[in-house]
């Protein structure tokens, strides 16, 4: 069987005992289709990079498991049913202990995140409204060809 990677980020939102009991389903769904879950890590929670179904923060899990393509496919088909996930990817990894250790190295310990992770989640009141930002953008001048030539003109004299 073929190692994989999986990285996936889950809503923020949901409490403890919910997100169990999705991550359950989801090892249900691997083992049934023939994969086995080799390692499994959580980064915690992360400022996303842009704004994912109005959220900023996410969840961050890494999984390591072997399996076939029917058990990729299979788990997408989950992954994608599920309004608990906002993004997974996975990838076909060579060795499955050496990306898991190097994936460990990058987590640091909880007692040693405590203070370091501090991340203000924004106010919705200081999140521009996409009405503001076309605003703006329509008062910038727009640069017609005939002006770009006129431009032109002036260099070549």
């Amino acid at each position: 069987m073929k190692g994989y990677e999986l990285v996936f980020i889950t809503d923020p939102g949901i409490n403890d005992e919910d997100l169990t009991v999705v991550l359950k389903k989801f090892k249900k769904s691997l083992k049934d289709s023939g994969g086995k879950l080799i390692h499994e890590h959580v980064w915690g929670r992360r400022r996303l990079a842009y704004e994912i179904k109005g959220n900023y923060f996410g969840i961050y899990h890494a999984w390591y498991f072997t399996g076939t393509g029917q058990t990729v496919d299979e788990l997408q088909r989950q992954f994608g049913y599920s309004d608990d996930i906002l993004r997974n990817q996975i990838v076909k990894t060579n060795d499955l202990d050496e990306e898991s250790s190097f994936l460990s190295k990058l987590i640091l310990p909880q007692d040693k995140l405590e203070g370091k992770n501090d991340l203000k989640e924004i106010p919705k009141e200081d999140i521009p409204e996409e009405s503001d930002i076309d605003k703006n953008s329509n008062e910038s001048k727009q640069v017609t060809d005939e002006d770009k030539f006129k431009s032109e003109e002036r260099i070549d004299t």
